[in-house]
């Protein structure tokens, strides 16, 4: 039976959509601040691909240096890159040492088989064969960060799941014609030879080689969706949550109280004649005023405390499993850390209000607004003391 396909279309079609890819890989990795690690890589991987589907086509044609080795060359690279790419973009840094002499090793076989002794079978063992090793490594980094990653990747989304899974049925295919080529004969079975066999390997291979390049981007896009989102989550002045994270994780710790019956309290902190210390020193001093005070209130903070900026100088600490006798104490550690000298800066000093959630709270604003009553009762009392609500 022979399939109605073309191979070299086919070909074309997959490497075009590679090439597509690898250059919008390229560019969105370019103007990504910081860079995206990895992204690299798999640009140019996908891009080598494209090159090499390109010689593929040209086959018959051009030069067999051209059409056979550097195309082999450039695949083989692709692959490694791919693999190199993940695990930089994961964090992993990949051991090359022995992998040099593994490409060296394959390289000189796939040339070997080409230009000295034309052999099907051992361009297929030598290329083939290190496409499936490099590829298997790829699936390894993949499969341990899903272990380690446990179910993490379920908040940042389906990249991780889904390339894994293409990335290990694209190491299937390699495995399967290498293994093919191992124990059968490979006569008719060139990669632009008509069958159905050559069928299924290229359909499978153009196949997973685009989905995979489309997980890339998944990734990729990924990785951005969540750097804009730790930005609008963090003030990027003192580095502390943002007003919409603390208001976003009081409203959290606030269900979750009402689920157990845990005390939950929060603090309201107003550093006291801030606008004085702009006026007197200028704004670049009381950013730094604004940095230090962030310091100074999490070394005296427990670990499981979370400290939000919501205004200028306004800053809310939210204290889990706690009393309001228990954050009336903390009230008074952060009053004696906010009065720690730093050379260059002026003195300063901060007002508190706690309250401790009640059961009869409507919502957040309920507790939040009589935290801020607290503060302004302190305030009113002469400041650099702590209230309770």
């Amino acid at each position: 039976m022979t399939p109605a396909y073309d191979p070299k279309t086919l070909l074309m079609l997959a490497c075009l959509l590679t090439g597509v890819i690898g250059i919008m890989l390229l560019l969105l990795g370019r103007a990504s601040t910081p860079r995206i690690p990895g992204v690299r890589c798999w640009a140019t991987g996908s891009l080598l691909m494209a090159l090499s589907g390109m010689l593929i086509v040209l086959r018959g044609v051009g030069p067999q240096w051209l059409t056979y080795t550097v195309e082999n060359t450039a695949a083989m690279l692709a692959y490694t890159l791919y693999w190199i790419g993940s695990a930089r973009y994961f964090g992993r840094q990949p051991q090359l040492k022995g992998w040099v002499v593994l490409f060296l090793v394959a390289w000189i076989g796939q040339v070997y088989f080409t230009h000295v002794e034309e052999s099907v079978r051992g361009r297929y063992l030598s290329l083939t064969g290190y496409v499936f090793a490099a590829s298997l490594m790829h699936t390894i980094v993949f499969a341990q960060e899903l272990r380690c990653g446990r179910g993490a990747w379920r908040q940042r989304g389906l990249g991780l799941p889904f390339t894994g899974f293409w990335v290990a049925f694209s190491t299937l295919v390699f495995g399967a014609r290498w293994l093919h080529a191992i124990f059968q004969p490979q006569d008719g079975q060139g990669l632009l030879d008509v069958s159905w066999l050559q069928a299924l390997y290229l359909g499978t291979f153009a196949f997973g080689l685009v989905i995979v390049n489309i997980g890339f981007l998944l990734l990729m896009s990924e990785c951005i969706r969540s750097r804009f989102e730790d930005l609008a989550m963090t003030d990027t002045l003192t580095g502390v949550r943002s007003r919409r994270a603390v208001v976003g994780a009081a409203s959290d710790l606030l269900q979750r109280s009402r689920r157990s019956g845990k005390p939950y309290s929060v603090l309201s902190l107003d550093l006291d004649h801030f606008k004085a210390i702009n006026d007197q020193f200028g704004h670049q001093c009381g950013d730094r005023v604004l940095e230090a005070f962030c310091r100074h209130m999490e070394d005296a903070m427990r670990q499981a405390d979370v400290l939000g900026r919501v205004g200028g100088e306004e800053f809310i600490v939210l204290l889990p499993a706690t009393t309001v006798a228990q954050a009336g104490e903390l009230a008074e550690r952060l009053l004696l850390a906010a009065r720690t000298s730093e050379p260059g800066l002026p003195d300063i000093t901060v007002s508190i209000g706690f309250t401790e959630w009640r059961p009869d709270d409507p919502s957040i604003e309920a507790l939040l607004s009589r935290a801020d009553r607290a503060l302004y009762a302190a305030k009113a009392a002469g400041r650099n003391r702590a209230m309770p609500g």
